[in-house]
């Protein structure tokens, strides 16, 4: 039979238990593709399925894998419930406050989705709080946007777009669901996320309306989290995961996922 990534990863940890213990890694069954996801049979999937499997083995402890809520993972990191956690966790300087990042090992981007039927413009603005341009509240009265919570989507809503109606969901599928149903008017989530859902059937009457250009609210790419101050595990992510990037091997992971 063949063995699940999460199978193999916890075999892993068995297998190396004679180098200390295995570090606790905690992972979020909500689905966010091509980041991570869990199939019907189990199976982790997608991206950071694939680059974390690699990773703990090179990890001479191994890693115990758990899974855990995505909002309640860095919450769990901060009780030492964990030592590290992966969730296409967005490296911002909030989140800098709190846990500490590894080496980025993809970059985002953010797009605002919304129904082809929908004819009213978007348009940018100069950022109040920095450099660059952010998206205007200019024609939006009224509109409602769907976030999945706690994400860098949510906050960048909340400081550019505070007067404007803001639905937050526990993943970005029942955002999806809202935007199909009329509850919402826009989606703002990863690019390559809505990617997946515009060419589905599902996203047939549905478009881009805008990718968001990124400033230090959208982040500084994406990256595994360790608990702040904790510099023996993070040198021990960062040492895996170099070896994954120098070897390209985390390139290849991500062009196979139609990640650039």
């Amino acid at each position: 039979m063949k063995k699940t990534l999460l199978s193999m990863a916890v075999l892993a940890a068995v297998s190396t238990a004679a180098h200390g213990e295995p570090l606790r890694l905690g992972v979020s069954p909500e689905p966010y593709m091509p980041m991570t996801s869990f199939d019907s049979s189990g199976t982790w999937i997608g991206i950071e399925a694939e680059l974390t499997n690699l990773l703990c083995a090179n990890i001479p402890e191994g890693c115990e894998i758990r899974q855990m809520t995505w909002e309640a993972l860095i919450p769990a990191l901060q009780e030492k419930k964990f030592d590290f956690i992966v969730g296409a966790f967005s490296v911002t300087d909030k989140r800098r406050e709190v846990v500490d990042f590894s080496t980025p090992y993809v970059y985002a981007q953010t797009d605002v989705i919304g129904a082809k039927a929908d004819s009213r413009p978007l348009s940018l603005v100069k950022d109040p709080n920095g450099e660059g341009e952010v998206l205007s509240e200019e024609g939006l009265d009224g509109v409602i946007f769907g976030v999945q919570a706690a994400t860098i989507q949510a906050n960048y809503i909340a400081i550019y777009l505070p007067g404007n109606g803001t639905q937050n969901y526990n993943n970005a599928d029942n955002a999806i669901s809202d935007l199909m149903a009329g509850r919402v008017d826009y989606i703002v989530v990863d690019s390559d996320y809505g990617k997946d859902f515009l060419t589905s059937a599902d996203g047939a009457e549905y478009e881009t309306k805008m990718r968001l250009p990124n400033n230090i609210v959208l982040g500084e790419g994406v990256a595994y989290a360790v608990r702040k101050g904790d510099a023996e595990t993070l040198d021990k992510v960062n040492t895996a995961l170099g070896k994954l990037l120098e070897a390209g091997t985390a390139k290849e992971i991500l062009t196979k996922w139609g990640r650039e």
